[in-house]
C-alpha cells in the first residue's frame, strides 16, 4: 500500500503565533488560500470529484467536491495517493498553476491468469455465489480484543484496550437509518461489544473532558479542545461500508474496477461512481477507493481495503442536516471461513476528522488540531446464538450494559493478553503520563462508567455484579468450541 511520508506541517502554528491581530490573521489567511482544479489528464480533462488530498504526515486535509475543486493552503507540500491514478506532490505557490492533471495509473497485468473471467466484474460475479450467503447469517456471538486512541497534534490524548464478547445480533441486510451504535440512543444495533477486561486512560471525563482521572468534577472548567468520542467507532464505519460494498453482486454498479498485482497476488482495484448511485437513487455511505485481496486460488476473499473520503452517517436519512461527516482514512477489513461461513475476523480503522462536523460531541474545531482515531479490532471464537429466547435475553443484557461495563482493571491479565505493540504503547505512555502514571490511570478508573452518572452507579454494580459472571461463563464456552 503506498505510503505518505511522515512529516508534519507547522503552518497553522506558525500563522497562529506570527500574524498579527485577529482582524489581520483573518485577511491575511484568505489571501493565503487558493482553489485548486484536480482534473483527469485526458481529452476533456474530467474532473476528479471526491479525491482525498493528503498533507505531509499522511492524514487527509481534505477532499475534492462533487466537481473536482478543492481549497488549499499555500506555503504546504501536498500529496496525492491513488490506485487508480499517479501519486503526485505539489506545493501551493502564490503564482503556480491551479490546475493538477493526473494521469491513469499504468497497470501491469504480466504474469496474472484471469482464468475464464474477461474482466473483473464477471469475476467479482462469480465469488458472491459463494461470498454473500456464507457472509448473510444469522445472530452470533465471539470473543474480541480490540484498541483504540486518539491523536492531536501527533501526541495521544486518548487510549482504551479491551477484551470481552460480542454480539452480532441481526443479519447483514438491515435496513439504512435504522442502525447507530450500541448504548446510543434510537434506532436499532447491529453489534454489541461487552469488555470483560479493560484499561483506559483519564481523559474520559463527561462533564469536564480534561485529562484527569474519571470522577465528579465541576462542568465549570472550560477547556477548548474537549470532544468525546466513543471508542471502536470502527464497527459503524463497517457496517456502513457494508451496505453498499463492492462484495455484493447489487452493488458492482456503483464502482468502477480493474486487476492489479501485489506481491505476486491478483487483487482487483475498485473506486466508487457517485453519479451511478444518485441516478439508481441508491445510498453509498462511504466513497472512496481500495482494493479486494483474493485468495491464492482467486476463489475466495481475504481481505478488502478502502480508503475512504466521504462518510455519510449511517443514522441520519438523506437531505438531514449533519449527516456528511467530514472526515477521512483508511478502513481494512479481514476475512476468515469457519464451518462454511464467513467472518470477519480483523478490522482496523485509521481516520482523521478534518471538520468541525464529524463524529464526537460537538466541540471547537480548530485547524491544524484536528483528532485522529485509531483502532484495531480482532475477532475470534464464534458461536451461533441458538434460539429466539436467547438472542432476545442478550440484546437486552447486551444493550443495557454496552461500552459501559464497570469491569475493574487487572494488571495480570494486560500483562499477557495486550493487542496492542510494546512500542506503541510506549508512545501511548509517554504522552499520557504527564500528570498521572498511565497505570495510576487505569487504576482510577476502574470499575467506573465510560460516563460516570454516580446517582446510577450503585444500581449498575448491583446488575453488573450478577451479569458479568455470567458473560465471562459464555466467553469461556465458546472459545471452547
Amino acid at each position: 500500500m503506498r505510503k505518505a511520508i511522515l512529516l508534519m506541517s507547522a503552518y497553522a502554528t506558525f500563522a497562529a503565533l506570527f500574524f498579527g491581530p485577529k482582524s489581520l490573521h483573518g485577511q491575511e489567511a484568505e489571501q493565503k488560500k487558493h482553489q485548486y482544479s484536480i482534473l483527469e489528464k485526458n481529452e476533456t480533462r474530467s474532473p476528479i470529484p471526491f479525491l482525498p488530498i493528503f498533507s505531509e504526515d499522511g492524514t487527509v486535509y481534505g477532499i475534492t467536491d462533487s466537481i473536482g475543486n478543492i481549497i488549499l493552503e499555500e506555503g504546504i507540500t501536498f500529496f496525492i495517493r491513488s490506485y487508480f491514478y499517479q501519486n503526485k506532490e505539489f506545493n501551493v505557490e502564490p503564482n503556480s498553476k491551479k490546475v493538477i492533471l493526473l494521469e491513469k495509473a499504468e497497470i501491469a497485468l504480466e504474469g496474472i491468469e484471469i482464468r475464464s473471467f474477461q474482466n473483473p466484474i464477471d469475476q467479482l460475479m462469480h465469488l458472491s455465489k459463494s461470498f454473500e450467503p456464507a457472509f448473510d447469517k444469522d445472530a452470533f456471538l465471539s470473543n474480541f480484543r480490540g484498541y483504540y486512541a486518539v491523536q492531536q497534534q501527533e501526541k495521544y490524548v486518548d487510549f482504551f484496550e479491551a477484551s470481552g464478547i460480542s454480539l452480532h445480533s441481526k443479519s447483514q441486510k438491515w435496513k439504512p437509518y435504522e442502525f447507530v451504535q450500541a448504548g446510543w440512543a434510537g434506532g436499532s444495533a447491529y453489534q454489541f461489544l461487552v469488555p470483560l477486561e479493560l484499561r483506559r486512560s483519564h481523559h474520559w471525563d463527561w462533564t469536564n473532558g480534561d485529562t484527569i482521572p474519571a470522577r465528579n468534577t465541576s462542568p465549570s472548567t472550560e477547556r477548548a479542545d474537549q470532544y468525546f468520542i466513543k471508542p471502536f467507532y470502527a464497527s459503524e464505519i463497517l457496517h456502513a461500508f457494508e451496505y453498499s460494498w463492492p462484495l455484493s453482486s447489487s452493488n458492482l454498479k456503483f464502482y468502477d474496477f480493474q486487476y492489479d498485482l501485489e506481491n505476486g497476488k491478483e487483487i482487483i482495484l475498485f473506486k466508487s461512481k457517485d453519479e451511478e448511485r444518485i441516478k439508481a437513487n441508491s445510498d453509498l455511505f462511504l466513497l472512496g477507493e481500495g482494493k479486494i485481496v483474493l485468495g491464492e486460488s482467486a476463489e475466495s476473499i481475504e481481505r478488502i481495503i478502502l480508503n475512504f473520503s466521504k462518510y455519510n452517517y449511517i443514522a441520519f436519512p438523506k437531505n438531514r442536516n449533519g449527516r456528511e461527516r467530514q472526515m477521512g482514512g483508511s478502513l481494512s477489513v479481514i476475512f476468515k471461513n469457519s464451518n462454511n461461513k464467513v467472518f470477519v475476523s480483523e478490522v482496523e480503522l485509521t481516520a482523521k476528522l478534518f471538520g468541525p462536523i464529524n463524529i464526537g460531541n460537538p466541540r471547537p474545531y480548530r485547524k491544524g488540531s484536528e483528532a485522529t482515531i485509531v483502532e484495531k479490532i480482532l475477532f475470534e471464537d464464534f458461536h451461533f446464538v441458538q434460539s429466539k429466547q436467547d438472542l432476545e435475553s442478550l440484546e437486552k443484557g447486551f444493550g443495557f450494559v454496552g461500552l459501559e461495563t464497570m469491569v475493574a482493571f487487572d494488571p495480570a491479565y494486560w500483562s499477557s493478553h495486550a493487542l496492542v505493540s510494546p512500542d506503541l504503547f510506549n508512545r501511548i505512555k509517554r504522552d499520557l503520563g504527564s500528570k498521572t502514571s498511565l497505570n495510576d490511570q487505569f487504576k482510577a478508573n476502574s470499575e467506573k462508567r465510560l460516563i460516570p452518572e454516580e446517582k446510577d452507579l450503585a444500581f449498575f454494580k448491583d446488575y453488573l455484579s450478577k451479569l458479568i459472571p455470567q458473560l465471562k461463563s459464555i466467553a469461556k464456552e465458546i472459545s471452547k468450541n
